[in-house]
């Protein structure tokens, strides 16, 4: 089996590439944000006095 580096095309800019990402990761970094944005909303709402 071939163990395949990370390596930049030179001549393409550097990207950050979501699909290099273990699917956990991405899941976690869709739903972090969305999880903030919920609490922030509870929060102003009242709902988690």
């Amino acid at each position: 089996m071939v163990h395949r580096t990370h390596r930049h095309r030179p001549e393409g800019p550097c990207h950050f590439s979501l699909m290099s990402l273990s699917a956990r990761r991405r899941l976690l970094l869709v739903l972090a944000p969305l999880a903030l944005l919920w609490l922030a909303v509870a929060w102003a709402a009242g709902w988690l006095a």
